[in-house]
């Protein structure tokens, strides 16, 4: 009997498919085979999720397998350079304290005054060019574009260029070659940049990193534009999209709108909405090092394992009401950023824009609506970062 394709057709932008519903249920960790032909292990509960991202029997490192993909056919031949996401302890902790030690929640939260000037440029831009915008281009993704270039030290002329190539490698369905441009793009770029910041001596987070040290030598060249690469891509694709779910969730229940304006109810309401719009929509993979027995099944050295951060998010056994927004509700912390050491180091200053954009956003436009039905609007399921491809509103 043929294995179970992994579920992706949802029958609603604001929930993830069905079948999550019935495997938590009945089969919380289950085999699947994923569009490229490889098979693996699906997690769908919470408690299994955690346990799962956590364990050091699960390796980041593919060992030069093919993974789980959700596209068949040629592959990109250009790969990112080696970064935090593919890293496992021991080699990874060094690193990644050297990225949290610049991001840490204090320095988040003394971001906002910045984070809410620049928000505050984008509107007045959306307010000169009058209805109809679409916040897409116009909002979710230069905001954040702008605040992760500012701390890397890229120059704004070069904005666009970023956001270009880094939309073009979350794309599930582009072409290879297109894929390898960016990429290729994107390193030689970043290849220049980091030499310049250590040789001037740049006092930002990309300069910092350059100059680094890595167990009393220096940091190597090619890892720190390999994080300096992660830090772009993950620092503002992902938020954008988290912006735009945000958004349309608010515009399709509007009394969600009066927790914006105090700061704690809306740190709540942010936390909501994050769980319920797990944006890796199809999971964290992993790669079994070891045997694992977890729940009565036994995961077998070198099988691949992928956790299920939208479906554990919904676990009726962990959330009273997991299908609402709740900000009232005393849930348990969501696993949008993932857990375990490998979880996202710039979720502190994500929190922070999100909640900004929102804040601002609704206080500039109070009436705000969409053109179009938020639930008509085109989602992007064909993609690892779930998101809009766009977002039409009027005032």
């Amino acid at each position: 009997m043929s294995l179970p394709q992994l579920p992706r057709a949802r029958t609603n932008p604001f929930d993830p498919p069905p079948e999550y519903t019935l495997l938590r249920k009945e089969s919380p960790i289950s085999r699947f085979v994923w569009p490229n032909g490889v098979e693996g292990w699906l997690v769908t509960r919470y408690n299994d999720v955690r346990a799962l991202l956590s364990d050091s029997r699960l390796s980041i490192n593919r060992f030069n397998a093919p993974p789980p993909n959700l596209s068949a056919g040629r592959k990109p031949s250009v790969m990112l350079p080696k970064s935090l996401v593919a890293m496992d302890p021991p080699e990874h902790t060094p690193w990644r304290r050297l990225v949290i030690r610049e991001m840490t929640p204090r320095w988040a939260r003394s971001m906002e005054p910045r984070v809410t000037e620049i928000t505050r440029g984008y509107l007045d831009r959306i307010r000169d060019a009058g209805p109809p915008v679409d916040l897409v281009p116009a909002l979710n993704f230069p905001v954040p574009s702008k605040v992760i270039c500012d701390l890397l030290g890229v120059p704004d002329s070069d904005h666009a260029f970023f956001q270009e190539q880094a939309g073009i490698r979350s794309e599930v369905g582009a072409a290879p070659e297109r894929v390898d441009a960016a990429t290729g793009g994107l390193y030689s770029y970043l290849d220049s940049l980091v030499t310049e910041k250590r040789k001037a001596g740049a006092d930002d987070l990309l300069g910092r990193l350059a100059r680094s040290e890595i167990d009393g030598a220096p940091a190597p060249h090619d890892i720190v534009v390999g994080q300096a690469m992660l830090l772009l891509i993950a620092g503002h694709d992902t938020t954008a999209n988290m912006i735009g779910l945000g958004t349309a969730t608010l515009l399709h229940n509007r009394a969600l709108v009066d927790e914006l304006p105090d700061t704690d109810r809306a740190s709540a309401l942010v936390e909501e909405i994050l769980r319920m719009q797990a944006i890796i929509q199809y999971g964290i993979v992993r790669r079994a090092v070891a045997d694992i027995e977890i729940d009565g099944v036994h995961i077998a050295e070198g099988d691949w394992v992928v956790s299920s951060l939208a479906s554990a998010n919904r676990d009726e056994s962990r959330y009273g009401c997991p299908h609402a927004v709740d900000p009232s509700a005393a849930n348990p912390p969501h696993l949008t950023f993932g857990y375990g050491v490998h979880q996202c180091a710039g979720q502190s200053l994500a929190r922070v824009e999100v909640r900004v954009v929102l804040r601002e956003l609704f206080r500039a436009f109070p009436t705000l609506a969409p053109v179009t039905p938020v639930e008509e609007l085109r989602y992007r399921e064909d993609m690892f970062v779930y998101g809009l491809f766009e977002l039409p509103v009027q005032w």
